[in-house]
C-alpha cells in the first residue's frame, strides 16, 4: 500500500514540476519589445516626472478674467452694429480705453481711422466694396 501512495503521489506531483525554459523579453520598444507598449511607457513617464524647467518661460501669458472677456464681448458687439450700420449711411465712432474708432462710407468705400490714444499714432484702413447707397457725412 505504501508503494501505491508513493506512485500516485509522484504521478499528482510531477505535473507541478513540467516547467519550459524560462525566456526574457523586453517591454520597451526601443530595446526590441512589443511596440505597443510605446504610449503606455511614455504616458507614465510624463505622469512621474514632476521636474520644472528653470529657464522655461510661460510666456508671460495669464488668462483674461470673466470682466475682460465680457468687455471684449461687448466691444465686438458694439464694433459689429457700427459695421451693419455704415450701409445705410450712418457714421459711426466708438471710444475705448486703448482706441478710437471712426468708422464712414466715402463713395462706396469704407473707410476705418483707428487711434490710439496712448500714442497718438493713427491707421487707415480703406476696404472697397461698399454699395454707394449712401450719404457722405
Amino acid at each position: 500500500m505504501r508503494i501505491t501512495h508513493a506512485v500516485l503521489s509522484l504521478l499528482l506531483i510531477s505535473p507541478l514540476s513540467w516547467g519550459g525554459n524560462m525566456t526574457f523579453q523586453f517591454i520597451n520598444p526601443n530595446f526590441g519589445g512589443n511596440p505597443n507598449n510605446g504610449s503606455f511607457l511614455l504616458n507614465e513617464a510624463q505622469a512621474q516626472n514632476s521636474y520644472k524647467d528653470p529657464s522655461s518661460s510661460d510666456f508671460g501669458y495669464t488668462a483674461p478674467s470673466a470682466l475682460d472677456s465680457f468687455t471684449s464681448a461687448i466691444q465686438s458687439q458694439l464694433l459689429g452694429g457700427l459695421l451693419t450700420n455704415i450701409n445705410t449711411g450712418k457714421p459711426g465712432r466708438m471710444v475705448t480705453n486703448d482706441f478710437i474708432v471712426d468708422i464712414a462710407n466715402v463713395d462706396g468705400q469704407l473707410r476705418l481711422n483707428v487711434t490710439d490714444r496712448k500714442t497718438g499714432q493713427v491707421s487707415t484702413i480703406d476696404v472697397s466694396g461698399l454699395q454707394n447707397n449712401a450719404t457722405n457725412f
